[in-house]
């Protein structure tokens, strides 16, 4: 009998611990939860959902762009597959006000990054704040990913 009661009691604690870990796992965040729909009057706004969350893990479904060149150390995420073409278009791009800047840990910042395509899930840690990259692209989102 003691032997039963010990094989429920693991059962539980498995079953609790598994519960734990979904309880705990990150929430997906959708493109379309970073800025107001439809576009008011006072033009782009962020959502109150998307300040809510600054400084949080989130998870992220959307597409890498594609550039010329490989990044290093950063790369765009978009809701959409989305090419760019930095040597004919310089600073005039099409990507989305959402489009979020996706940053590999400090330590990774000297990293060629290949694009990767069809959808991705990323995860890390969102930020909400004015950004502007060496290349003069503003991007209000980014995604800070932990070391792998």
């Amino acid at each position: 009998m003691a032997f039963v009661r010990f094989i429920l009691c693991a059962a539980t604690g498995v079953l609790l611990a598994l519960h734990h870990a979904h309880a705990v796992e990150s929430p997906i965040l959708h493109f379309g939860d970073l800025l107001q729909h439809p576009i008011g009057p006072h033009g782009l706004e962020i959502t109150q959902k998307a300040k809510s969350i600054h400084g949080q893990n989130v998870r992220l479904r959307g597409y890498m762009v594609k550039s010329e060149e490989d990044s290093i150390g950063q790369f765009y995420f978009a809701p959409l597959p989305i090419q760019l073409s930095e040597h004919a278009d310089g600073p005039a791009n099409d990507l989305p006000a959402s489009a979020v800047l996706v940053k590999l840990d400090p330590s990774q910042a000297n990293w060629a990054i290949s694009h990767k395509a069809g959808a991705l899930v990323l995860e890390g840690i969102l930020r909400i704040e004015r950004h502007e990259d060496a290349q003069g692209t503003v991007s209000w989102f980014q995604l800070q990913l932990p070391v792998h």
